[in-house]
């Protein structure tokens, strides 16, 4: 299970020790240059703007954003992300992949699936909780909400491609503190572990397991850790619904994950769909698992 998480800093209430943080990380570029607000309004649009404003040196590669509280927090498909100073983990890494990565086919479609895995592995590695990725980057305990990733794609003004890497973690919260529409719905790991949580050694870790996960993507490609993803994403064999821009609802089971990080949705008979093929993919919608 790794190093436990609930070391004597652990608080619901306490600002993250960024001084312990820095002397606790053990990744090369992640994490390495950092900064930390107890405010914000979007840790997603402060790096995004540092970035439309950066004309480096120093690569702004492996940088951290981190804040305690969110005033407009975002999630995937323009949504609020629910971000209160509960001892939560707000954070954006920037990435910049090196020229020499490897970019064959749809590579850009994998990171946010990838980064998925990442911090699954770190929270289940910790507590011991089975963590898992709801397609494609919802972080989930069994079918309540946990977390979310979201990855955005930008350029610096020299034209360098960078990607934004948006990770929003119900840490600490207290379950009553979420809006009456999201209660039953999202947990907190340490509602489900039944104690407080450290945020710097699950932070340390993440931004290491992060980093060693892409650096492998941007080295080998995807298919090294698509087993891995597959087994982590708790879509699959799943009865869902998905809702598409365009087409609307759409019904079946979700088969696999195809060679691009697509959905692959086998549709029911007879339900009203107009697709000719049987088989459905799905790069972009709201996905609900279906009970039963």
């Amino acid at each position: 299970m790794g190093e436990p998480a609930n070391g004597p800093a652990a608080s619901t209430t306490d600002q993250l020790d960024i001084d312990r943080l820095q002397t606790s990380l053990r990744s090369h570029s992640f994490g390495r240059m950092l900064r930390y607000a107890p405010s914000t309004h979007s840790t997603n649009a402060d790096a995004l703007t540092y970035l439309q404003q950066h004309a480096g040196p120093p690569s702004p590669h492996g940088m951290a954003i981190l804040a305690e509280c969110q005033t407009a927090g975002r999630g995937r498909r323009g949504r609020t992300w629910h971000s209160p100073a509960q001892g939560n983990i707000y954070s954006s890494v920037i990435v910049v992949p090196a020229q020499e990565a490897n970019r064959s086919g749809p590579w850009l479609s994998w990171v946010p699936l990838f980064s998925a895995l990442a911090v699954t592995d770190c929270l289940s590695s910790h507590t011991g909780l089975a963590v898992s990725v709801k397609w494609p980057n919802d972080l989930l305990i069994g079918e309540k909400k946990l977390g979310g990733i979201l990855c955005e794609q930008t350029s610096t003004p020299d034209k360098t491609m960078a990607i934004v890497i948006g990770i929003g973690l119900n840490i600490n919260a207290e379950l009553d503190s979420f809006p009456q529409e999201l209660k039953g719905s999202t947990t907190s790991l340490a509602a489900e572990w039944g104690r407080p949580v450290d945020r710097v050694i699950i932070l340390a870790d993440l931004l290491l397991r992060l980093e060693q996960r892409l650096d492998r993507f941007f080295l080998q490609g995807p298919a090294g850790m698509i087993d891995e993803f597959t087994q982590r994403c708790s879509t699959l064999g799943q009865s869902v619904r998905v809702t598409l821009e365009e087409q609307g609802l759409v019904q079946g089971i979700a088969e696999s994950i195809g060679p691009d990080g697509c959905l692959c949705l086998r549709l029911r008979p007879n339900a009203g769909s107009t697709f000719s093929s049987s088989l459905l993919e799905i790069r972009s919608g709201e996905v609900v698992h279906l009970r039963g």
